[in-house]
């Protein structure tokens, strides 16, 4: 859609033959193929522009139209094509919620609008990378200091951008803490999130590193390549240990091991990391 758009909106007389293209001319037989090219008349435009719109319920030199489904689903013919996604204004949350929302027990979480989280009685938020360990927050040995922060499953798709949206409105006041998986990855999300002022990392020992994924580790070079190149602040260390490990620690080994957890702030450009004890 944003390719025909694209078309008659520039008046194009060709498009290269993508994978893109073969489909749209497989779909309306429109445009003439000359070696690595499609072109298009002013008469083929025009006819693939009025085959567009029987098609797919909207104009598309005016683009794909803007809102969430509901408001798509009023012009267009396919509603799942809005920008807006069902979770973009949502974020799933859990622990402790502000006011005027009622307080929620610890096996319990709440999807809400972010309208309906009031940010100035927001105190601190946790953002946590994975669902289950969202939902066994209170099992980890987390720091006593976070006991009495917003907790928000970081998500993907959708859920990502909701969180994304309520980080992007909260006050300077507010501290955002990151807890990932401990590889490449995870440092990424915590890093390109749009706040963050902490990370959430594991105390290691020698149990928890004989537990990790070196091939996981491997697999996400694209990330490493990412986080040799940024300033990392105080987490340049926790990249320094994971770069000397090569393993990837999940979360859930950290839970399962009762492995004690420890907040590192981006700006403390002084830290420094030790294995832990065993039998902590």
């Amino acid at each position: 859609m944003q390719a025909v758009h694209r078309l008659l909106r520039e008046r194009l007389d060709k498009v290269p033959r993508s994978a893109v293209w073969e489909q749209i001319n497989s779909a309306f037989e429109i445009g003439e193929p000359r070696g690595r090219d499609l072109h298009f008349s002013v008469e083929q435009r025009q006819l693939l522009r009025e085959q567009c719109r029987s098609a797919w319920g909207f104009d598309p030199l005016e683009g794909v139209p803007h809102g969430n489904r509901r408001e798509v689903a009023a012009a267009a013919i396919d509603e799942k094509i809005a920008r807006e996604r069902p979770d973009d204004r949502y974020v799933l949350v859990k622990g402790c919620v502000p006011e005027p929302l009622p307080p929620l027990g610890s096996d319990l979480s709440l999807r809400v609008p972010i309208s309906g989280l009031n940010p100035d009685a927001i105190g601190q938020v946790v953002v946590i990378e994975n669902l289950d360990s969202f939902d066994d927050w209170y099992a980890f040995r987390s720091p006593p200091e976070l006991a009495d922060a917003l907790v928000i499953y970081r998500g993907h798709g959708g859920l990502a951008r909701g969180t994304r949206n309520l980080l992007s409105v909260l006050p300077e006041s507010v501290t955002v803490t990151v807890f990932p998986d401990w590889d490449p990855a995870g440092l990424l999300i915590a890093r390109t999130l749009p706040r963050a002022d902490a990370l959430l990392v594991p105390v290691l020992n020698e149990t928890l590193l004989a537990k990790g994924s070196p091939e996981h580790f491997a697999g996400q070079y694209r990330e490493a390549r990412y986080l040799d190149k940024a300033d990392l602040g105080g987490w340049q260390a926790v990249w320094d240990a994971m770069n000397a490990a090569r393993t990837s620690l999940k979360q859930q080994h950290m839970l399962a091991l009762g492995v004690a957890l420890r907040r590192i702030s981006l700006g403390d450009r002084t830290t420094t990391l030790q294995m832990g004890d065993d039998a902590e």
